[in-house]
């Protein structure tokens, strides 16, 4: 009699584990299904811009000569969030059906857009914007000194005279080299100006910085 007893209770208990191990196996399952799986948030368009265009300044950077469409970059790069400070005043030619076709497609056509439509930078008679010519650095020292006219409480619009080897005061470059040179934007080598010479990616930007710099204080 108590041999059945035993096994009785043997087995009831074998029975307990076994319906307890599946109970908590059962919630495990159960459990594990209800959690909700983090999704990660897809990249917005606004990102996918700041991305593209910090990778874009990274390769101008190490360039020895930058094109027309860059300078558009940098100048919307850098002081685009600037803008209200800026009064519009585009010195544009007519074009055709108020395009420029020679930017249509480009990846900076909207910064170049930005840039004609301030005032930063204008087209050329024949209407196109050649953006893939190179800029000298008298042409991105008139750029500099464009984008000061569009600023009508500019602190630093003083010019001084330098004496330079190579642009004599009778060159129409003469006033924008010598802004550029006073706000430390262009540099002077032993009195050259070098004004035909192809500007650098990294010297391009390090001018816009400046300008930004300038602005923020």
């Amino acid at each position: 009699m108590k041999r059945c007893i035993k096994i009785f209770l043997k087995n009831v208990l074998s029975f307990l584990t076994r319906s307890l191990t599946g109970l908590i196996v059962f919630f495990l399952i159960c459990t594990v299904g209800c959690v909700p799986v983090r999704k990660t948030k897809p990249t917005t368009l606004i990102q996918l811009k700041k991305d593209w265009e910090k990778e874009h300044l990274i390769n101008i950077l190490s360039q020895n000569r930058v094109k027309r469409k860059v300078i558009a970059f940098l100048l919307v790069y850098y002081l685009n969030d600037l803008q209200p400070f800026f009064e519009e005043n585009p010195d544009m030619y007519p074009v055709e059906n108020g395009k420029i076709f020679d930017i249509i497609g480009l990846d900076e056509e909207p910064y170049i857009v930005d840039a004609l439509k301030i005032g930063w930078m204008r087209n050329f008679p024949d209407g196109k914007f050649y953006p893939d010519d190179d800029v000298k650095r008298f042409q991105l020292a008139i750029i500099l000194y464009r984008v000061s006219k569009t600023l009508p409480f500019f602190h630093s619009k003083k010019v001084y005279h330098y004496e330079m080897k190579d642009v004599p005061l009778s060159d129409y470059t003469y006033k924008a080299i010598t802004f550029a040179i006073s706000n430390k934007f262009l540099r002077l080598e032993d009195g050259f100006f070098f004004r035909d010479r192809d500007v650098t990616g990294f010297e391009a930007a390090r001018s816009f910085s400046k300008f930004r710099k300038i602005l923020k204080k």
